[in-house]
């Protein structure tokens, strides 16, 4: 045999945890995982068919899987206590003055802030010069209306 059994599961194991580092999704590094301790336990000689190799691998990637992966992310991307108490207006553009740079058609248009352009929506109907203020904004979308909030 060219390559043992052990070592195509240590290998295996190495690649899909280094395949995590090019494609993040916290996915393949729990199939990594797997496959590093069926590599291990094939070295040792707990398991040898390679039956009871893929019974292992199969259910302990999915159960970590499943398991873990919930805990990891959170420790990976961090999380807050109350998503509700944050402060939604992070960019701190609510209650700006902006300058209305074209007309608004169906609820939509361009305006300024700080001297940038930005897409916007309006219930009002708004006039290329007109004031408005921001109220809101979904991303990169700017809610403007006529009067200040």
């Amino acid at each position: 045999m060219l390559i043992t059994t052990y070592a195509f599961w240590l290998l295996l194991g190495i690649a899909l945890l280094l395949s995590e580092l090019f494609i993040p999704g916290l996915i393949a590094a729990f199939f990594g995982i797997g496959a590093l301790l069926v590599g291990v336990l094939t070295l040792l000689g707990i398991i040898d068919t390679l039956a009871a190799q893929l019974a292992v691998f199969a259910v302990f990637s999915l159960v970590a899987l499943f398991a873990l992966r919930k805990h990891f992310h959170r420790w990976l991307r961090g999380t807050e206590a109350d998503p509700s108490a944050k402060d939604m207006d992070d960019a701190g553009v609510i209650g700006s003055r902006v300058k209305v740079l074209t007309d608004f058609t169906d609820g939509t248009g361009t305006v300024q802030l700080n001297g940038a352009k930005w897409d916007a929506e309006s219930p009002d109907s708004l006039k290329m010069g007109d004031s408005a203020w921001v109220s809101e904004h979904k991303g990169i979308i700017l809610v403007v209306s006529a009067t200040k909030p």
